[in-house]
């Protein structure tokens, strides 16, 4: 019991310069330090936000460009197939307009 009295006092004394108070000069370094990191952390934001902007932007554009490529595609298609359509509607009907006369 003895012993933890004496560790308890001896622990209180060395925790007592811990209660000191901040000078101006203390003060002036903290925001120093504060104001050096806060401009850090803008800076790896702005950074952060570059790079995440340029690979949306790659992005994008790898999706446009196989968007157009689709639709390039189904234009061939259409071109293709278009004259296929009207030939095989057209011309029976036609063949059997003339046939009707």
């Amino acid at each position: 019991m003895k012993v933890l009295i004496f560790f308890s006092i001896s622990f209180s004394l060395f925790a007592l310069p811990a209660l000191a108070e901040l000078t101006d000069a203390d003060l002036d370094k903290i925001r120093l330090i504060v104001n050096e990191s806060e401009k850090r952390v803008k800076q790896d934001v702005k950074a952060e936000i570059a790079s995440t902007e340029k690979n949306i932007k790659e992005y994008i554009d790898l999706k446009i460009d196989s968007v157009e490529k689709r639709l390039s595609t189904y234009n061939w298609v259409l071109y293709v197939f278009m004259p296929l359509i009207v030939a095989a509607i057209g011309v029976p009907t036609a063949a059997v307009r003339r046939f009707q006369r």
